[in-house]
Order: C-alpha cells, then structure tokens, then sequence
C-alpha cells in the first residue's frame, strides 16, 4: 500500500544516477523517511554530501536519523559538523541538546537550549521541547515555567497542558493542576486522564472547583445599546444557528439553561403560538430536560412539560437574549461564561437533553460570525473580504447545502461550519464590514461558490481536489500563499522537509497580525498514547508499528495515512479524520511530517510530528489574507479573487440560487 511512495524513492534515484545535482538524493532520502526506512534515507544523505560538502541541512539531517534510530554517538558527530559550518542553525542547536539531554549532560544540553530558544523565539515548538528535555533531566521547575511560555505563546496546546498539569501535581499545587485538566477536558471532553485527574483532585483542592474558573458576566449598557451597529443593518433572511455545539457540529448534551433578557422576554409554543408567559426585563428562567421533555421554571410558577418546540423573544425589536453562566450545565459553553444572542432562542427537547437554536436575520447573524473567525484589529480589507465569505457560506447553508438539517438548523456555532460567538464578540470594525458589504455574495460562471476558508495555510493552499470527500472545484486551487505577483512552484520532498521544520516567510507569517504558532507547530506523542488514540477510534490495530503518508498534495498536506500495528493496518483518508488521529486533540492541519524515534532495542519511543497552518488549508487563508492587506496593500477584491480565481463578488438578489457545486 506504500508502493507509491517507495516508487517514488526509487525514481529519484535514477534521476540521482542522471546528473550531479544532489536534490534527487535528498528527495529519495525523504521518501525512505516517510517508509520509515531510516537506514536508506542515511544511505542516500551520506551519497548527497559527496557532492554538496557543504550543506549544513544534510549534515543535520544525517544527525537527526541517526538520533531517531538511538545511535547517539553517530547523530553527535553528525550535528558537531553542522555546527562547525555555522553556530547559528536552529535545527541543529536542537539537535546537539537532544542528544546530550539523552547522555544526560545538563550543562551542555541548556546551552544549545538557550541557543534554540534565542534563534526561534516565537516558535511555541521551542518551548515545548525545551520542557522536555529538562524532564529527562528532571528540572522539573524549568520544565514548568517552560511549558508556561509554550501556552503562553499557543493557548491551545493541549500537548504542553498534559505535562504542565503532571508537574503541578507533583509539586502538589492540585488547584493549578485541577484547571489544567479542566481546559484539556473543554477540548476533549472524554480524555481519559483528564477525567481520571480530575476525580481524584477534587478532594485535594484549597478552594471549591467552581471558584476556580472565573464567570463573565455580560453588563447591560445603555451608550452602547444606542449606538447599536445593527441599527445600520437592514432586514435579510433568517438563518437557525445551532448553539453550542460539539467538534462536530452536533448538539452537546444539554440538561439546563438558565435564560434572561435586559428588555423582558415572552415564553411562546412554537406548534401552537400559545404565549405562556411574559418575563420583565432581567429576571431569569431555568429550563430543566427531563422525561424527553423541558420544564421551564419562572421562579412564581413552573411551565410544561413541553415535548415540543418553545420560543423566546425578546420584547423589544431587535433585543438579544441571554444565557447566563451556570455551574449546573455540563456543556463548558454554557456553564463559565454569559452568552448573549440577537434575533430570539428556540428550546426543544432532543434524545440526551435540550436543543438549542438561535433564529436570527442573516446579516445580524454576521455581526458575531466575522469577529469570531478573523481579528477585529486586522486590516479593514482583510474583513470585508470575511463577511463576503461568510455571508455566502451562510447564504448556501440556508439553501440546501446546510449539514445539520437533521438537527433542526441550517449552521452549527462552531469551526465545524463558521465560528460565531454571538453578540459577545462584535465589534466596530467588523460591524463597519458587515456592513459595507452588506448583500455581496461570491460567484462563480453565475452560480453562487463555496468559498471556503481556514486560518491558516501554512504557506501554500491546497486544491479541494485533493482532497477526499470534497468537490473540484476549479476556484479552489494550490498556490503559495506569497507575493501575488510572482508564480512559485510546489515543494519537492526536500524542500518541504526544510519548510516544515524551519520558518520560510509567507503571507501568513506575519507576527504583526497572528500568532506564530498558527504558522508552525509540533507535539511529540509518546508510543503509549498514540497506540490507545488508534484503537479507541479503530479496533483490532494493536500496538502502532508504523504511521506512513501514502498520498500529498501538491502543497504538502497529507490526504492519505496508513497505520500499521501488531494486528491489522488502516488506511485513513478523510482529512478531519487524519487530524483527529494525531492526538488526544486534533493536529491543527494535515500539512504535518512525522519522524518515528526509536530506542536502542529498535522499540518506538515516541513520534515527533510537525506542522503548519491550521485548517483544512483550501479557499481563503485568514492569515495570509490579513498578510495580503498589511503587506502589499491588497483590497477585499483583490484578496478574494488571489484566493478564489475567477470568482464575482455580486450584490444579493442578483444571482442564481443553484450552487456553482453542482
């Protein structure tokens, strides 16, 4: 099942036997990587040095392989002679403080520490492996404050919280401990250390859980509710969000909302139009799932049981609703934070809790959609180009595309179709946005498009051919996400190897905007865990033996993995699936290389994955649009048409309702 691959090997090999140029050598060489065939990757770097003496990228690779098969000495000898070429090479710092972290010299490993630190700051992967190493050294403070600045830098590094939250306990601060578990469960609800930690801190904290997490509570404002963005907006079609929602998009488990409004809500059946009850303004009902049914308890008088639909409306036109903060939801959407919503909440009972729906106009829907996607402070253009994507994706969700018809809306709330946070997170200038483009969808040959958008390329998008499950459609094509003026040809083996494992500039690399750990990341997964992951998600694997990329885009994103184990292999090729499989959460992209590290006995220790972007990586890049506006001063137009070739931006109401899809 990996022939092509090995094919692939082979045929630069015979290019290699062609000419002088040591590029086909160093091509083969990462094809045998990617086979987990160590020994000729080795054969064919050591071939490539012959004829390029001189390249500090081959003597640090030959480093590396030889530290992932555990032959030390060799790996050292390798990385001294990169390291002569020049100090300065950041693979290598690393490199020369793995080994010596293995020979258990703390000296020497915290000097080439610090020297990799200093060369990528900004780099989260730093840190994280910085933390490593002074595990292995047993400095456990170090190790601390260094996956605090890993966090620091990628809040969403659940990689570095699992072992943050470990020191935490051993050094027997089980509050911190306690809400580092708390935040990996918020992103994967049923990992099974965290829910095991969690039970047995419980009783070893200083404070009740509750207080741990700090509430936001959403304050009424009478200046800002006057100068409301929404009254700019004009009226549009309702869409149905569903709220709080899973990875998936699906409802979570909802057993209780607690529901209020500034201006007074009324309580209303949707079958029958029955208004039950009239709430003033800022009092609070609980809604409680029981029975298949929802109780609504006003405080004076409880109302139900409904086993259908309830609808609650603000009073005032365009007033919002409120879901209070309460510790007694199970779903962390809910349970710490406020969350207001224009347009009005429908309830309805649902098979293991309560559903729950934001109706609301399409362009007000908006308001909370781009602020949520994309950085209220990034340049102007860069969000009008949002809210044009974002309306049209709502625009063919509403209209037969929608993935969660099933469910009872047209959109879920999170990444699983757009991100929305609701009234909580608007602001002036993407509200401005919203506003200017007010109407404009994206076309393509007089059909509405599906411009699809993610946060980060990580240097070049992919084509949605190339991807399984998804359409080819001719606007969403690979292309370097650089300078627009220039063509750029996509990474051969080599130079993808380069570009994953170092920081080549792009449009979405821009630490004016975004965060860096966006752009490049990486996690090392211990044998154990990667083994469990796989067989929780697929049986009869056994204990991991290989994980081989049998097909990449042209872009460098892996849209095809085979897992080997003990008992049976499993060839994944969905890209939400690949993603989820490396991990306890899922790797930010599929635009990952995965070097296998070994012990001396050959047994696997651990896999090293690093990445790039963060998203599927087809249609618009959030990042590197922003990038296009900062840097080369691009408008919304010419941002989508870079990312959307051959695509019309057109008013509303003047396009055919037919997808440009089908």
């Amino acid at each position: 099942m990996s022939g092509a691959l090995k094919k692939a090997a082979e045929t630069y090999q015979e290019a290699a036997s062609l000419t002088e140029d040591p590029r086909p050598l160093l091509n083969a060489a990462m094809c045998y990587r990617q086979l987990d065939n160590y020994k000729s990757a080795d054969e064919m770097l050591e071939e490539a040095l012959v004829r390029d003496g001189n390249n500090i990228d081959i003597y640090c690779e030959l480093g590396w392989l030889n530290f992932h098969m555990a032959d030390y000495e060799r790996a050292l000898g390798w990385f001294a002679k990169a390291y002569a070429i020049s100090p300065d090479h950041a693979r290598t710092e690393l490199g020369l403080a793995s080994v010596y972290s293995n020979y258990n010299m703390k000296k020497e490993t915290i000097i080439h520490l610090k020297k990799y630190q200093d060369l990528r700051p900004d780099f989260s992967g730093v840190d994280y492996i910085v933390a490593w190493n002074y595990m292995n050294l047993d400095m456990m403070d170090e190790a601390e404050k260094a996956l605090i600045r890993a966090l620091k830098k990628d809040p969403d590094f659940i990689e570095a919280r699992m072992p943050l939250a470990g020191i935490y306990t051993r050094h027997g601060k089980f509050n911190e401990a306690y809400n580092q578990y708390t935040r990996i469960l918020e992103q994967v609800p049923d990992h099974p250390v965290a829910l095991k930690m969690k039970k047995i801190l419980t009783g070893k904290l200083t404070r009740q859980p509750e207080d741990l997490h700090e509430t936001f509570r959403v304050k009424y404002s009478e200046k800002l509710d006057k100068i409301d963005s929404a009254r700019k907006i004009g009226k549009s079609d309702e869409i149905r969000v569903g709220l709080g929602t899973n990875q998936l998009g699906n409802q979570w488990k909802n057993k209780f909302f607690r529901l209020k409004s500034f201006y007074g809500f009324r309580i209303i059946g949707k079958a029958s139009q029955k208004e039950f009850a009239m709430i003033p303004a800022n009092k609070s009902v609980n809604i409680v799932y029981g029975n298949h049914s929802m109780v609504i308890d006003t405080g004076e008088k409880k109302i139900g049981p409904f086993a259908g639909a309830v609808l609650f409306k603000p009073i005032k036109l365009r007033g919002t609703m409120i879901f209070e903060a309460d510790r007694r939801s199970n779903n962390p959407w809910f349970k710490y934070s406020d969350r207001e919503y224009r347009g009005y909440i429908e309830l309805y009972p649902v098979a293991n809790g309560i559903g729950a729906v934001n109706v609301i106009e399409t362009e007000l829907y908006l308001l909370g959609v781009v602020p949520s996607e994309v950085s209220p402070s990034w340049p102007y253009e860069t969000l009008k180009a949002q809210a044009v994507i974002a309306r049209t994706q709502a625009l063919i969700r509403t209209r037969g595309i929608g993935r969660h018809g099933a469910s009872g809306y047209h959109v879920c709330d999170g990444e699983h179709c757009q991100a929305y946070k609701g009234k909580n997170s608007e602001a002036n200038s993407t509200s401005q946005a919203v506003h200017a483009t007010q109407g404009e969808i994206l076309m393509y040959k007089g059909k509405v498009a599906e411009p699809y958008f993610h946060a980060c390329c990580g240097g070049w998008t992919q084509a949605s051919k190339e991807v399984t499950g998804w359409k080819d459609l001719p606007y969403l094509t690979t292309h370097a996400d650089g300078d627009p003026s220039v063509k750029q040809t996509p990474p051969d083996p080599w130079a993808f190897h380069l570009s994953i494992t170092g920081s080549p500039a792009a449009n979405c690399l821009n630490k004016d905007l975004v965060r860096s750990s966006h752009y490049r990341w990486m996690k090392i997964i211990k044998q154990s865990d990667m083994t469990e992951r796989v067989n929780k998600k697929y049986r009869n694997i056994g204990e991991v033996t290989n994980i081989v990329p049998l097909k990449r885009a042209p872009s460098g994103n892996v849209n095809a993995l085979l897992i080997t184990g003990t008992k049976g292999q499993q060839i994944i090729k969905l890209e939400h699936l690949i993603r989820n499989i490396l991990g306890y959460n899922s790797a930010k992209s599929t635009m990952v290389e995965i070097e296998i590290d070994r012990r001396k006995d050959g047994a696997i220790r651990n896999y090293w994955i690093y990445g790039g972007g963060w998203g599927h990586g087809i249609g618009l890049c959030q990042s590197g649009a922003a990038g296009l506006a900062y840097k080369y001063k691009k408008d919304y137009k010419e941002i989508l048409e870079f990312y959307f070739p051959g695509t019309d931006i057109v008013k509303k109401n003047s396009y055919d309702l037919k997808s440009a899809g089908d």
